[in-house]
């Protein structure tokens, strides 16, 4: 579904680990948690996994923390393993490196072990599924330490979000509302979360609580506006 949105996003509930919603992905959660806490035993923590699956979403609940780095492409190099009360490194979308990049993040990997400090990283693949001409030696220090696939959210997982959402910001969804979003709207998460917002500012706008018949009222009211542009 294509929808135009005429109300202004504010998306202001922040990522962090005690919001981070899977059922299938607590290992992973845990493995995250002693990063926190400086108990994770190994250098690198590999994460892959389809989009939506909450990679994201760990790794800026991470970059929360005063001893960590949100690492981009264009700053990724050794200078950064040199910072003294930088203890743990974040990379996202590991398959996208160029191969200077690729060489750059290989001794930053080296100096990150060398110190005990820590690498979390993402891709959208395994490790042994990265492109053919990744570098090699850094295709092997990746795989030396662990590796997780994070399990895409079922639709529990998501109504489960969008419930959490609703009540961060004091809001109370009808019966119904979820599952007809999750039904008839996308299975897109951060989608669903962008209508519970506009549906919020609906509600508040129309002075009415967020019921069924709102939403398809909102939905109509939307269609209309964007037939009309």
């Amino acid at each position: 579904m294509s929808m135009q949105f005429a109300l202004p996003l504010m998306l202001d509930d922040q990522p962090s680990l005690s919001n981070f919603i899977g059922a299938h992905n607590q290992e992973v959660l845990v493995q995250c948690e002693m990063i926190a806490f400086g108990n994770f035993e190994h250098t690198a923590l590999y994460l892959w996994g389809a989009s939506g699956a909450g990679k994201s979403h760990l790794v800026r609940s991470l970059s929360a923390l005063p001893n960590s780095v949100l690492l981009d492409f264009e700053s990724l190099n050794r200078a950064y393993a040199t910072q003294l009360n930088t203890h743990i490194y974040l990379l996202e979308s590991v398959e996208q490196l160029t191969p200077t990049q690729q060489v750059n993040l290989f001794h930053l990997y080296n100096q990150i072990r060398s110190q005990g400090k820590t690498l979390v990283l993402t891709a959208n693949c395994p490790v042994a599924q990265l492109p053919h001409s990744f570098l090699p030696d850094l295709k092997t220090r990746l795989s030396w330490d662990l590796v997780y696939q994070l399990e895409p959210l079922t639709d529990d997982d998501k109504a489960q979000v969008l419930i959490s959402q609703a009540e961060q910001r004091g809001l109370t969804l009808g019966s119904g509302v979820v599952t007809y979003m999750l039904h008839h709207l996308s299975r897109d998460l951060s989608q669903l979360r962008r209508f519970l917002l506009h549906l919020d500012a609906y509600s508040l706008q129309q002075k009415r609580a967020v019921t069924l018949p709102l939403l398809k009222e909102w939905l109509n009211h939307d269609s209309n506006d964007s037939n009309s542009l």
